[in-house]
């Protein structure tokens, strides 16, 4: 039987080694090569800080987290993503509000987002869908002096720019994805 992946990683002895060498070392969680990958992926998307999570769906719950979402607080989301944007929302008890989305980028606008607010919204979740960037300025326009946190799920952002700089460099917090499926795995 034949198979078609969505994607496939290139993947050779150079990966092999790195990963005997961490293996080697004996740490294999929270080593010297995540606090370096952290740092340089920081570097290189021109963010203060870094934290390596386990998945992007995690990196989201931690970002509601740190942005105070509580129970009882709206979080407005798209209505085309991977159900971890949504996901974050319950679990820190908020309730997802899905909003339009460009039919050309597929990606939140300020007007949607703007359509899709409650008095009770703390929190927006914009997408760089498919790792085309969302207009972050002009959703943050809209939100910031209503002091409602813009957090951007770059996930399948990893090398685009928005503005001249790597997504998620003008986001309070943003979060990433190394799915062997994205851009960039690791």
């Amino acid at each position: 039987m034949n198979r078609i992946n969505v994607m496939q990683p290139w993947l050779g002895e150079e990966e092999v080694e790195a990963v005997a060498e961490v293996l080697r070392s004996g740490w294999v969680a929270q080593g010297p090569r995540v606090a370096e990958f952290e740092r340089r992926f920081a570097s290189s998307q021109q963010a203060a800080h870094a934290v390596a999570t386990s998945s992007c769906t995690t990196a989201l719950h931690l970002a509601l987290v740190v942005a105070g979402v509580s129970p009882g607080d709206d979080v407005v989301v798209p209505s085309f993503s991977f159900i971890a944007t949504a996901n974050a929302a319950v679990y820190v008890g908020a309730r997802p509000v899905f909003a339009d989305v460009s039919p050309v980028t597929g990606n939140l606008t300020a007007e949607t987002v703007r359509e899709a607010l409650t008095p009770r919204t703390t929190a927006v979740i914009v997408v760089d869908q498919g790792g085309v960037p969302v207009d972050l300025d002009a959703i943050r326009e809209v939100c910031d002096p209503l002091d409602i946190m813009v957090v951007e799920d770059a996930a399948c952002g990893a090398g685009s720019t928005y503005r001249g700089r790597p997504v998620g460099a003008g986001a309070e917090i943003a979060a990433w994805s190394f799915h062997p499926r994205k851009i960039l795995t690791t």
